[in-house]
């Protein structure tokens, strides 16, 4: 591994550890049918520790279900500075990396915000058709509150005002140059795809199938608050992870 590499890898370790560890994570996750209908909701706190040496990342998650029933799973320990997921900034993705019909097929999609992070978990069946989304809004200390009222399709006003950034990572670790962009709406992003709105201003775009001979890309949107929306894209070419983006977007009044 040349030297820049365990640089950037490094710099992937220590996003990992400032935007995401010691710290206990509140989540409700929700998981939908490709109908976007409810299969089930329950309470988890994904829990991250670093070790006193800095070496070391201990990961559970502790999971309540709607029955009552508890259970936690263990993950981990990470090695530092080797982790499965690109964090870019205060946002992450992981996931399969390469597309192959025939097995399942998914990744998880990450923002932060101060106490607050969004993540969706998407997954396709072994035929290329999207099977299931979870949404997963944490905060920290204590459980999000029942979940505010969907954004619907509601378009940005004055879109002109929306001042935009993007970076992007690639699987080894190499950051681009943050570069400015134009606004346009999620729903514009792709033809053919699935965009789906849910609560407090998280919002999806993917594809219905993934074809191994087509690239495709999948996008978790938040609109934090009135004046800053985040995104985040991970993108594949016809067979392979090529790339995550991070777009960060302000509304200048």
């Amino acid at each position: 591994m040349s030297t820049n590499n365990t640089a950037a890898q490094l710099q992937n370790w220590d996003n990992f550890c400032r935007y995401h560890a010691n710290r206990d994570w509140y989540g409700t996750w929700t998981r939908y049918s490709a109908e976007v209908e409810i299969i089930e909701r329950f309470n988890c706190i994904r829990s991250f520790k670093i070790s006193a040496d800095g070496s070391e990342i201990y990961h559970q998650n502790h999971y309540t279900y709607a029955d009552g029933t508890k259970e936690t799973k263990i993950f981990g320990p990470y090695q530092k500075p080797i982790t499965r997921a690109l964090f870019l900034d205060n946002s992450f993705s992981w996931g399969s990396q390469k597309i192959e019909l025939g097995t399942n097929f998914g990744f998880e999609t990450g923002l932060s915000y101060e106490d607050r992070r969004t993540s969706v978990v998407i997954m396709y069946d072994e035929t290329g058709n999207l099977e299931r989304i979870v949404v997963i809004p944490e905060n920290l200390i204590s459980f999000p509150e029942t979940p505010t009222p969907p954004l619907g399709k509601k378009s940005i006003e004055s879109p002109h005002n929306w001042k935009g950034t993007a970076k992007t990572i690639t699987p080894d670790w190499i950051v681009s140059s943050p570069v400015d962009i134009s606004w346009n709406q999620l729903d514009n992003l792709g033809d053919n795809f699935l965009t789906l709105h849910f609560c407090d201003g998280i919002s999806v775009t993917c594809p219905p199938k993934i074809v191994t001979t087509q690239t495709f890309f999948a996008v978790l949107e938040w609109q934090v608050n009135p004046n800053l929306l985040i995104r985040a894209s991970r993108n594949y070419d016809s067979y392979d992870f090529t790339n995550f983006t991070l777009q960060t977007f302000i509304a200048e009044r």
